[in-house]
């Protein structure tokens, strides 16, 4: 049953489904969830699969490419991939490196800056960064 889940999620979105790259959707898309590419590489090992870090970083660069993955940047250095794809915010907590969704609901905008006029607004987001007492 490996892969058979979400090898019709690949085809529609002109992903060709090789043995690895259900094998690495069989570990992100099963819950909506965030995680970094270092954490992947462990769930990768810790499931026994032979799958080399280049290949999780090109399939992880495919996924985002194709739409799959929503990548939240923190840092130059830190990249965290959000399988979650409706809109939402984040909160990020710097004591112990975790990402938690925030739905739409909880946040209001009293105000926007200005827009230029040939712009619109399409979405917002918000990151709270929290720290540990």
């Amino acid at each position: 049953m490996l892969g058979k889940n979400f090898e019709n999620l690949l085809k529609s979105n002109g992903i060709t489904p090789t043995k690895q790259r259900l094998e690495i959707a069989d570990l992100i898309f099963v819950k909506n969830q965030h995680f970094n590419a270092s954490d992947l590489i462990d769930k990768v090992k810790n499931a026994g699969l032979p799958i080399s870090q280049a290949t999780i970083y090109n399939t992880l660069c495919l996924f985002e490419q194709k739409g799959l993955l929503k990548t939240i940047n923190l840092n130059n250095d830190h990249k965290f991939f959000d399988t979650n794809l409706e809109p939402h915010h984040h909160m990020y907590n710097t004591s112990n490196n975790t990402l938690t969704d925030i739905s739409n609901e909880k946040i209001s905008f009293s105000k926007l800056p200005d827009i230029p006029k040939n712009l619109s607004v399409e979405q917002t987001e918000v990151l709270i960064k929290v720290k540990n007492k």
